[in-house]
């Protein structure tokens, strides 16, 4: 199982925290103090508080594996495809 953060599925639920946590715009306060997230090691803060991140569960590699079976089957019917077409002309240079 794998951890999902947008479209993407990710093997670690720390991968996911990272990818999602480096895409947090830093902002600055009217005092002008910069807020952004840092990572100490095990876990995220923001404004000194640890973030508690959750994550919906995915099946790691699905999409690959759907990708693998659509680029098979393409493959396939382009072989079948080309065979048609020179079995065709073989037929037709006979005559």
């Amino acid at each position: 199982m794998g951890y999902q953060q947008g479209s993407i599925c990710f093997r670690t639920e720390a991968e996911a925290a990272n990818a999602l946590m480096t895409q947090v715009v830093p902002t600055i306060d009217k005092d002008g103090v910069i807020h952004h997230p840092v990572f100490n090691g095990r876990t995220w803060e923001y404004q000194g508080k640890t973030v508690a991140l959750t994550f919906p569960q995915c099946e790691y590699g699905r999409y690959y594996k759907l990708g693998e079976t659509a680029g098979t089957q393409i493959l396939e019917a382009t072989a079948v495809l080309v065979c048609t077409i020179i079995l065709i002309k073989a037929i037709g240079q006979i005559r």
